[in-house]
This record gives C-alpha cells, sequence and structure tokens, in this order.
C-alpha cells in the first residue's frame, strides 16, 4: 500500500513538473466594476462605472492599478430609466471630483452624474443601463427608491438628577426601506474668544443604531438614556486656549438602505463556518458591483432650553 502510494505521488510530481510555463494572463474581457447608490434627496446622482482590468505580463498588479487608462471605458452611453413612468434620464461625466490617492490612480476620477425628481408617495424602481458600444456590450441593473420615512415631533432632554431618565425618538420606516443607521446630532458654535463674530458651526454624532434590520412602513422607538448621552457629550470635549462654545440644537438623522443593501451587509458579515469564504454580491447583470437605493434624511428637533442651559454650563469650553 505504501509502495502504491508512492508511486502515485511520484506520478503526480512528474506530470507537473513537466510543464514549468503558465499563461497567468487569460484573454481579456470586457466586465463593468459598478457602484451606484440613488438617494432621491440628493440634487445630482453619481455612479462609478470602472472595467475590470489585467495588468501586463512584465507588470505587477499595484504597476497595473496605477495606469488610470486601464481602469475606465473609453465610451458609455449610461441612461437611468424611471420604470414607473418610463421616462430615460441621460447620465453626463464628471471628472472634477478628486479621489483621494490609494492602491488604484487617482489620476483621473470619472463619474456619471444624472438628476431625476423627488417624490415620496410612488414605489418607484429605476434601471441603470449601460452601453458600451465599442464592445457591442451592456451591461444593467435594477434597484426601488428608498422613501422618506415619519419622525414624531420630538425633543431631546437631559436630566442628570434622574439615572433613569430617557428621550424617546418615534419614526416610521420608509417604503423600500430595510436597514436604518440612526444618528443622534448635536450641533454647537464654536467662537474665537477675542472676536465672536469669528465661529464656526460644529457638529458631535451620537450612533443610536447601525445596520438595524427594519420592515418598511413600520413604526420603531428608540430611547436616549439622558445618563449615557449626558457621558458622550462630556467626554468629547476639553477647553481650548481663545475659544468657547454655546449648545445651538439636535437633530435625528436616519439613513435608511435597500434590499439590495442590506444582501450586502449580510453575505458581508463575519462567517464563522469552517469554510472561511462569502460570496461575492453583485446585482449587475454582464458586471460585477452594486445598483441600489438609500435615503438620508435630516429631523431637525425642537430645543428643550433645561438642556441647552445645562449643557452650556457644564460642558468643558462652553458658556451660557
Amino acid at each position: 500500500m505504501k509502495l502504491r502510494l508512492l508511486l502515485i505521488l511520484t506520478s503526480i510530481s512528474l506530470f507537473i513538473t513537466c510543464k514549468n510555463e503558465i499563461d497567468i494572463n487569460a484573454p481579456y474581457k470586457d466586465i463593468a466594476i459598478v457602484y451606484g447608490f440613488l438617494d432621491q434627496n440628493e440634487p445630482i446622482q453619481y455612479i462609478r462605472i470602472q472595467k475590470m482590468y489585467q495588468n501586463a505580463a512584465n507588470q505587477t498588479t499595484a504597476e497595473g492599478a496605477q495606469i488610470a487608462d486601464s481602469l475606465y471605458f473609453d465610451s458609455l452611453v449610461v441612461t437611468l430609466t424611471n420604470k414607473s413612468t418610463g421616462i430615460v434620464y441621460a447620465c453626463y461625466t464628471v471628472d472634477t471630483l478628486v479621489k483621494d490617492s490609494g492602491f488604484f490612480s487617482s489620476g483621473r476620477n470619472t463619474l456619471y452624474a444624472a438628476s431625476i425628481p423627488k417624490t415620496n408617495t410612488v414605489n418607484e424602481e429605476y434601471e441603470l443601463n449601460i452601453f458600451y458600444p465599442k464592445g457591442n456590450i451592456k451591461f444593467s441593473g435594477t434597484t426601488r427608491i428608498v422613501k422618506d420615512p415619519e419622525v414624531d415631533n420630538r425633543k431631546i432632554v437631559i436630566r442628570t438628577d434622574l439615572s433613569t431618565h430617557n428621550s424617546l425618538m418615534r419614526y416610521t420606516t420608509g417604503l423600500n426601506a430595510y436597514l436604518y443607521d440612526l444618528t443622534l446630532r448635536f450641533n454647537y458654535r464654536e467662537y474665537t474668544s477675542s472676536d465672536t463674530s469669528l465661529f464656526e458651526d460644529k457638529f458631535v454624532d451620537y450612533s443610536l443604531k447601525v445596520n438595524k434590520v427594519v420592515k418598511p412602513g413600520v413604526r420603531y422607538d428608540e430611547l436616549v438614556s439622558s445618563a449615557s448621552y449626558y457621558d458622550f457629550l462630556k467626554s468629547r470635549f476639553k477647553e481650548e486656549s481663545g475659544k468657547f462654545r454655546k449648545a445651538q440644537n439636535f437633530e435625528f438623522r436616519t439613513y435608511g438602505g435597500s434590499s439590495e443593501f442590506q444582501s450586502l451587509k449580510s453575505l458581508n458579515a463575519p462567517n464563522i463556518s469552517i469554510v472561511q469564504k462569502n460570496p461575492v454580491y453583485s446585482n449587475i447583470s454582464n458586471g460585477i458591483g452594486i445598483f441600489t437605493s438609500r435615503n438620508l434624511k435630516v429631523f431637525p428637533l425642537a430645543n428643550d432650553p433645561g438642556t441647552i442651559a445645562l449643557l452650556n454650563t457644564n460642558l468643558n469650553g462652553f458658556r451660557p
């Protein structure tokens, strides 16, 4: 048995060593890499469309990634179609937004942009269509627009004398929303002590929920603990020479994601199985990437005078 196993291993070894030239560059195929998030509250929708690149045999992957022209198609026809109305919106190229430096070249940053109207009462589905004339290839993807949530009129009230005191944020999720990030924003103004006409508006964000799975059109409650929130704010500020601050107001910020976004998040969750590999999510036909919808909505909250006075008196660097 040992002799037979040795013969098998020897045969495999000889077979492998017979061919020492491997063609690592397979025939190239044009594949679109798409990253697009529609938000009805944004005046302009930006979509990133690049192509899968293949470095030359005499180049490293890092070297190829720094050649900007290898990352983009030389010509594309891109449109957004509202499938509910049949209206087609032509996308135009934008090259003026600076791309951060990184592994891939930042010498060029071509995006495709269009403006779409907002309506919060119609269940809209949009289709992204990409046509590459040179290769006569089409790429596409669809998504339903995430609509605005509804938020009850509320106040953030901080009471340091009651350890169990909470403020209540009550909201109804928007149509086509399946995932939410919820943030409480504290806005303040920072003044120059020697000249109070010089100031800068700043903020501090407090995360209430991250990637909260929800159902569309359902009412949810979030409690904001007075003690926890007050301790958080106190930890974020220190005295600064020549400056002072004043509390302004609060905002409740909702960031909703579509069903595609939820699927992407689920597939990228930590994998605790024996096989440590997650499937790659894509909803782009003939390509790779994601075309989906999100919704950022900001709700200003009414001020509680006692809370504003408390913060101005007790936070480091603040004045009444």
